[in-house]
């Protein structure tokens, strides 16, 4: 893993209105480890705090590529461009979106799909063996009540792991900017 300059261990990175869309269509066909970051990144947690939760992942050049397909934005791109060599980020403007605030509790396919993705990605890098019978539980869900359960069943897995306990709570609060 790059070690990440000092200068970028506190800055932090929210999500562009294209970010969030990315999320749901998944069209820029980001790996897997990059889409992690994109939905770990929200507005709160700093680069540091990332680099605690993100196991096996080299974050700095998963940042750079999110930031020049503007996915994030911070207010500190300066020092995200000194850190970097090879690629040049670009400037992004958050955009505001114009379309409602959704107030119904069904969720649509797309974010159903990313929280299942989100869940199956974490059980197998923190549970390990362990986690085969709960991904299949979690491949299998077809509805937002079976989901509700398989959360609770989910974190638990992860808050009684001795890889997931330390980042079952960051996990968990993924999941739930994701149902907003």
């Amino acid at each position: 893993m790059n070690s990440i300059p000092t200068s970028i261990l506190k800055t932090i990175f929210r999500k562009t209105s294209a970010g969030n869309q990315e999320i749901l269509t998944r069209q820029l066909g980001l790996s897997a480890k990059e889409r992690r970051v994109l939905i770990l990144i929200d507005g709160d947690k700093s680069v540091s705090a990332l680099n605690k939760v993100v196991l096996e992942v080299d974050l700095l050049p998963a940042i750079i590529k999110l930031q020049a397909l503007e996915l994030i934005h911070s207010s500190q791109n300066q020092q995200l461009e000194q850190a970097q060599v090879e690629n040049d980020p670009i400037d992004t403007i958050e955009q505001q979106r114009d379309e409602p605030v959704k107030t119904d509790s069904t969720l649509d396919f797309a974010r159903f799909n990313a929280i299942k993705a989100l869940m199956i990605d974490s059980s197998e890098t923190l549970l390990g063996v362990f986690g085969k019978p709960l991904v299949e539980k979690i491949k299998v869900l077809h509805d937002e009540s079976e989901l509700s359960n398989t959360i609770t069943q989910w974190n638990l897995s992860l808050r009684e792991s001795k890889k997931g306990q330390q980042h079952a709570e960051q996990y968990l609060e993924a999941i739930k900017t994701l149902m907003k």
